[in-house]
């Protein structure tokens, strides 16, 4: 066959998703079905790109939480402390 039919061109914002992966933890099935493409056409334009990609037996396609966690300094995600200070610290 011909290799041409199986030539897949990323956009910048595919790589930068493919990038994010092993932040985000975005499983990649979810991944793949976003960019319409295969694992397989995923995993090798990662490799191209040089990244490793976080790959998870339990790989689930519900929602991913990828906001900031607590911090060792007491920084917390920016919405919880905008709601502390408006309604105050409740015990």
């Amino acid at each position: 066959m011909n290799n041409k039919m199986h030539t897949r061109n990323f956009t910048r914002s595919d790589d930068a998703l493919i990038l994010e992966q092993p932040v985000t933890r975005i499983g990649l099935r979810t991944l793949a079905t976003m960019l319409h493409t295969s694992e397989e056409t995923l995993m090798r334009r990662a490799d191209e790109l040089g990244v490793s990609l976080v790959i998870s037996d339990d790989d689930h396609d519900g929602a991913v939480n990828t906001r900031t966690l607590r911090c060792t300094d007491g920084l917390v995600d920016p919405l919880l402390e905008r709601l502390k200070r408006v309604h105050g610290d409740r015990k």
